[in-house]
């Protein structure tokens, strides 16, 4: 297995940069900073040992939730690099770090996938785990147990509570059961409250909601303006280049323009909403990504939001909230 790294955007995250603005987040600092020191105690010994050793406190792993916006993939990419480094004359801990979509994306069986993993990490990083339907859960919960069975050690992030998943909503006895007895006891769940930390920073790029055409017209303005390379695509076209693109390739072909125009966003169901999840977490995800330009009929907010939805809609709708954070981090909203 290669050694998947954080996307590039935080290949600076450290521990020590992390600066919390709630008694959560300083407490789940202290609790990442605890995770790295006892994993390098239980993989700084030899195999053997480990055989041996009495509950070490670490457990299975690490489960940082909370709202967008408060700084949980910073500290997940954080115990990646501690981790990767020798500190203090200690020896490098091999780590992976993936996001949840690509395990569940993975085609081989559960306990092949956590085999794989096993023979290159002791430690997975799992970014932003998010569960549609039951069938994701099953799989996560099986990949989960497999690792713990190798020796695997997990650091996760999510939006969703444990006992928010989809089949504590769906009345799923058995996973229920996993998710309220053997889950909360095999993981320190730490929560991370806050603000959207994303909204204040500063906003290169600039969204016109309103009335279409009034809307359109300050966007083009703005195109005109704007130097090469730039891109103007209508969303319904956007929403067809993510069904006839692979996902690498399309990220790849829209970064390359400096700035990037997506006309009339409207999401209209689930498939829509999800596709633009993907091309927003991708393109956050670099560096520097393209400077982005929108235009709406509607607020962000607005768009697919968890109000009278439920089940799969509704979980859906809950991790969209992290897209129209990281879409209005992009851009400066003006209402037209």
């Amino acid at each position: 297995m290669t050694r998947l790294r954080p996307p590039a955007r935080y290949d600076d995250a450290r521990l020590g940069s992390y600066v919390p603005q709630t008694e959560s987040q300083a407490e789940a600092r202290d609790k990442a900073t605890r995770f790295v020191r006892l994993a390098r105690v239980r993989y700084g010994r030899p195999s053997w040992m480990r055989l041996f050793q009495r509950d070490d406190g670490l457990r299975g792993g690490l489960y940082l939730v909370g709202p967008v916006g408060t700084g949980k993939t910073h500290l997940l990419a954080s115990i990646y690099h501690a981790l990767q480094s020798p500190e203090g004359g200690s020896k490098p801990v091999a780590c992976a770090y993936t996001h949840s979509s690509a395990l569940l994306r993975a085609v081989e069986p559960p306990d092949v996938y956590a085999q794989r993993v096993a023979e290159a990490a002791r430690v997975l990083c799992l970014d932003e785990v998010e569960l549609d339907d039951p069938a994701g859960e099953v799989r996560l919960i099986a990949v989960l147990r497999a690792l713990r069975e190798r020796g695997v050690t997990l650091a996760a992030t999510s939006n969703a509570e444990p006992e928010k998943f989809v089949s504590a909503n769906l009345g799923r006895d058995r996973l229920e059961r996993f998710i309220s007895e053997e889950f909360e006891k095999e993981y320190h769940v730490v929560f991370v409250g806050g603000d959207d930390f994303r909204q204040r920073l500063s906003k290169e790029g600039r969204a016109w909601v309103g009335e279409p055409e009034v809307a359109r017209a300050a966007m083009r303005r703005a195109f005109e303006a704007a130097p090469d390379p730039k891109r103007w695509l209508a969303f319904d076209d956007l929403i067809r280049l993510t069904t006839e693109v692979e996902r690498t390739r399309l990220t790849d072909d829209l970064a390359r323009s400096r700035a990037l125009f997506l006309d009339g966003i409207d999401v209209s169901d689930t498939d829509d909403a999800l596709r633009l999840l993907r091309v927003a977490d991708d393109l956050y995800g670099l560096p520097s990504p393209p400077t982005l330009y929108f235009t709406s009929a509607t607020p962000p907010a607005d768009w697919f939001d968890a109000e009278g939805r439920r089940g799969v809609e509704a979980a859906i709708a809950e991790k969209f909230t992290r897209t129209t954070s990281r879409l209005t981090a992009l851009a400066e909203v003006e209402h037209v």
